[in-house]
């Protein structure tokens, strides 16, 4: 018969109350009682019960993952990061997906909080300053991951976006561009503004007019703002927002009988799969997604843990220009 709590007190000398705050890491517990039950644990093969931890300490063994759109190809890569990473930890996943939806994302984060996961990695659209107060108060531990707040109290994981548009322009205008668009994601997602205010900064550093079109993240947006400036120029480079978005401007491109790159030259960011499959490849910028979810489960667990109770950390991982054939 396997041994239970009752065997381990009876063999330590201690109530089964000290063998369940032992197991539990109660930090009130007399160092000398501790070593003591942590001793019969180990002499008797006593294997706790994750149930009854996660009853006693109120958690369970879940981080939950809040995903503004899991149809875009570039979030299931930082989710199987995040993944990777928390079943190495001894975690699970509770997954959720807003449709960038803030009434949707809020319903989720309360319905994580009752679920009593450990900790939620949030990727936002939609959140703003105000609700960070609101978050604070559930006294559960948040990351947020590729898409920040300014002035965040929370720890987050990104690249440096503005730099990697920067690049992406100089590169252009390092070509002989001068006529360069930019597509816009969406206007409320700071990768989004950090890209756009590069673009903006690089054409006006080097006395060029900067041209962008507002849209969002997506296929179609990159179609129909492509086929719509084409109808009033015909620019010789477009960095686009991510790559979903300069695949819909490719397509555009194509349907009125331009080439790609002898007519318009094409850089998109993220460096999605879609990416080395489109003709012609597209050229991007490297974003280490799944870098970046590991990152994120790394900051929560220490959190958890206490292993940070201090100042915000905001880790910036390195991004690649890939110059492929657009």
């Amino acid at each position: 018969m396997k041994p239970n709590i009752v065997d381990v007190a009876s063999h330590a000398g201690v109530s089964k109350a000290t063998v369940s705050r032992v197991i539990n890491h109660n930090p009130k517990v007399n160092p000398e009682i501790r070593e003591r039950v942590l001793a019969a644990i180990q002499e008797l093969g006593y294997q706790p019960s994750a149930i009854a931890q996660n009853l006693a300490t109120s958690t369970t063994n879940t981080i939950g993952l809040i995903l503004p759109d899991i149809t875009n190809p570039y979030f299931p890569a930082l989710a199987r990061g995040i993944e990777d990473a928390a079943h190495r930890l001894g975690y699970g996943l509770f997954i959720c997906n807003t449709d960038n939806d803030f009434a949707t994302e809020q319903e989720y984060i309360q319905k994580m909080v009752h679920q009593r996961v450990v900790g939620i990695i949030l990727i936002s659209s939609v959140l703003k300053e105000k609700n960070v107060k609101d978050m604070q108060q559930l006294n559960i531990p948040f990351v947020l991951c590729d898409r920040l707040l300014v002035d965040s109290p929370f720890d987050s994981v990104t690249i440096d976006n503005y730099k990697a548009a920067y690049e992406a322009v100089l590169h252009f205008i390092g070509q002989g561009h001068k006529d360069i668009v930019h597509l816009a994601g969406p206007p409320n997602v700071h990768s989004a503004i950090e890209r756009r205010q590069a673009y903006i900064d690089a054409m006006r550093a080097h006395q060029l007019p900067p041209v962008v079109a507002n849209g969002s993240f997506n296929y179609d947006a990159g179609y129909h703002a492509m086929e719509e400036l084409l109808q009033h120029m015909t620019p010789t480079a477009v960095f686009a927002a991510n790559d979903l978005v300069a695949l819909g401007a490719m397509s555009a491109i194509f349907k009125k009988g331009l080439r790609i790159p002898e007519d318009i030259s094409v850089v998109g960011c993220d460096d999605i799969l879609f990416a080395q499959m489109s003709y012609p490849k597209l050229s991007t910028i490297s974003v280490p997604a799944y870098q970046i979810g590991e990152k994120a489960v790394e900051l929560l667990i220490d959190r958890c843990k206490g292993v940070n109770d201090g100042e915000t950390r905001n880790i910036i991982l390195s991004h690649t220009f890939i110059q492929r054939e657009s």
